[in-house]
């Protein structure tokens, strides 16, 4: 999750300045977590979906224009210093007080195809604000993997899946009588997604109220 952080920060602000950066990444403030869970059949195989979603914030510190470093601070007081290099557009747009928002999403799902090819795909997608917008940014990242069912061994309650590189591997599924609804050649279909989405925005102050 910390790489996935400071990817973050990457497409957003910065580029961290040392491996130490990476090592602060758990500086910034975890606000909010929520993680949800779904099993059940998908066109009659077994299917499995689970996913977990953590806003994190830290608050503009610091802004050195001359060296383009900029620090963040965690609500609890830590710090974390990153450097945005030239080939950020937007460096001017940062103002101390900014807020730092970053939202991680991570999700895993499961499922079971009709016989076919083990194979790994990877795909990466990234997103940034436009020349003068406040800084914002995303990375998303989506890797599927399949591997053949080999062989079934229902007495123990297990699976054995062979992927792409000829490599095989032993599964307990957590629903043992999902054996019962599939058969040696299919393709146990693993798909994991993770999104870091974050931005740079103003902090209103709060109005006055007159006595």
């Amino acid at each position: 999750m910390k790489k996935l952080l400071m990817l973050a920060v990457f497409a957003l602000i910065a580029v961290p300045t040392a491996v130490r950066a990476a090592d602060e990444a758990s500086t910034v403030t975890t606000t909010d977590s929520k993680i949800a869970e779904a099993t059940g059949t998908k066109d009659g195989r077994p299917y499995f979906e689970a996913s977990e979603k953590t806003t994190v914030q830290a608050k503009v510190l610091r802004v050195d224009k001359e060296t383009r470093q900029v620090t963040l601070k965690g609500e609890q007081g830590d710090t974390l210093s990153v450097l945005a290099g030239d080939e950020v557009k937007n460096f001017a747009q940062i103002k101390v007080g900014d807020l730092v928002k970053i939202t991680y999403t991570e999700k895993l799902t499961i499922h079971v195809e009709a016989a076919g090819t083990p194979e790994m795909t990877t795909e990466t997608t990234t997103g940034a604000a436009k020349l003068g917008e406040k800084p914002s940014g995303s990375v998303t990242e989506r890797t599927e993997y399949k591997a053949t069912i080999t062989a079934i061994d229902k007495e123990n309650g297990t699976a054995t899946l062979q992927g792409y590189d000829g490599e095989k591997f032993v599964v307990t599924p957590l629903h043992p009588e999902n054996l019962d609804k599939v058969s040696v050649g299919e393709l146990v279909v693993f798909t994991q997604t993770t999104a870091v989405a974050a931005s740079v925005e103003k902090v209103v102050a709060a109005k006055k109220t007159k006595k």
